[in-house]
């Protein structure tokens, strides 16, 4: 029997194909536990590996900055890894994993609060498993999870091709109760053979916007787009580049992300930059065969009328499509009006609470108050969205999980 695999935005091929192996649910697993950003990077070569063999082949890349981002810094991350019930003693390898997931618990100063969550809404960097098996992995290891809290929100791309929602089952005699949903993910834009033929797939106003700022920032400014950026840029300049940018973010940050793609294997860090020598845009990334991650971009200060992003993103396009890239992912998708042609991807969200009446009411306030409240709606806080959909229903963990409980978001 063979298992195709779709690529998502993590992927490193399209397809990949297991022929003639099954993959099969575990009978007997056990989970370990590791806490702390220290312990979870030490592992951090065998995760990388570890999400090539389950075709997720950048989701454990720049896994410090995920881990020491500044909106990570304000929480404690778990990492729940599931291997072979023989293998409990074992030291981890490749062979011995099942899975893994990666959460944040939140904190209040230095007080851990029993309240895990994703640190990624698209669900690309979360749950790593193959993909028959995604939604038990993830299961297992937020049961784990809620031993040592309260409530636990785990979101996973589910990539199988059958549209039926995903099914969990839980470890017997778990106390809590359970919730899912599913939500449409945008983040894909498929590429064509040559680069007129792939705007030709875009909407006819974006493929305007895209020819006509790329040809107006050029006649004005003179830039070229520079492939290799990163070879040009010294660690003494990069301080000068964020204080001049559009959006300045702490320098930490900064660079943080630039080297994380421009130091690391398959990683790139693209640029357009005038004749002056001043760099307009600067974009970073991983590639790996036919499969491109477009993670951060930034943009300088002072043009205003040039719509940078739009024109870098026709560059960018072109580029990948002389490189023979089949699949453009854009990290946490975009606004620009672009997505529209992006595939239509799934990701799941499973919420996990333990019993009682406190944990009940915390629930309905939530969805009540972020309803009547736009501040608290749009805040940006992963488990305040997934608890103010109107799509919940709370089950008993012991309830069977079935496919039909999973609702789809509006």
């Amino acid at each position: 029997m063979n298992f195709h695999w779709m690529g998502s935005v993590s992927e490193a091929t399209a397809v990949a194909t297991l022929d003639p192996v099954v993959i099969e649910k575990p009978r007997a697993t056990n989970v370990r536990h590791l806490r702390g950003a220290r312990k979870i990077l030490a592992h951090q070569p065998l995760l990388q590996e570890f999400a090539a063999t389950c075709g997720q082949h950048f989701a454990m890349h720049g896994l410090r900055f995920k881990l020491e981002h500044e909106y990570a810094l304000r929480k404690t991350p778990h990492l729940f890894v599931v291997v072979a019930d023989n293998n409990a003693s074992a030291p981890l390898t490749c062979q011995s994993l099942l899975g893994c997931v990666l959460l944040f618990e939140y904190r209040l100063g230095n007080w851990d609060t029993g309240f895990f969550a994703t640190g990624d809404s698209t669900g690309i960097g979360t749950v790593i498993a193959p993909p028959p098996i995604r939604a038990h992995i993830a299961a297992l290891a937020s049961s784990a999870a809620l031993r040592y809290g309260h409530m636990v929100l785990t979101c996973f791309r589910d990539e199988l091709e059958s549209a039926a929602p995903t099914a969990f089952e839980f470890p017997r005699n778990q106390r809590g109760f359970w919730s899912a949903q599913v939500r449409e993910v945008r983040d894909r834009l498929w590429l064509r053979p040559t680069y007129d033929q792939t705007l030709e797939t875009l909407g006819k106003r974006t493929r305007t916007h895209l020819r006509y700022y790329r040809k107006r920032l050029q006649a004005e400014t003179g830039c070229v787009f520079v492939p290799d950026a990163g070879s040009h840029i010294a660690d003494s300049q990069l301080a000068a580049l964020n204080s001049s940018s559009l959006e300045p973010v702490s320098q930490r940050m900064f660079d943080m992300q630039f080297h994380t793609s421009a130091h690391l294997p398959d990683g790139y860090v693209h640029g357009l930059r005038s004749p002056d020598g001043r760099w307009l845009c600067l974009a970073g990334g991983w590639r790996r065969g036919p499969i491109s991650l477009f993670q951060w971009q930034m943009n300088a200060n002072g043009f205003p009328r040039h719509s940078l992003s739009t024109a870098f993103r026709a560059f960018l396009i072109e580029h990948e499509v002389s490189l023979g890239t089949h699949q453009l992912c854009f990290h946490g998708g975009t606004q620009h009006s672009i997505h529209h042609s992006f595939q239509q991807d799934r990701a799941v969200d499973i919420l996990l609470r333990r019993p009682g009446p406190l944990l009940s009411l915390l629930t309905r306030f939530v969805h009540y108050y972020a309803q009547r409240n736009l501040a608290v709606a749009n805040r940006g806080n992963f488990l305040i969205d997934a608890l103010s959909s109107r799509n919940l229903t709370w089950m008993p963990l012991s309830y069977p999980a079935a496919a039909s409980e999973v609702r789809a978001v509006d």
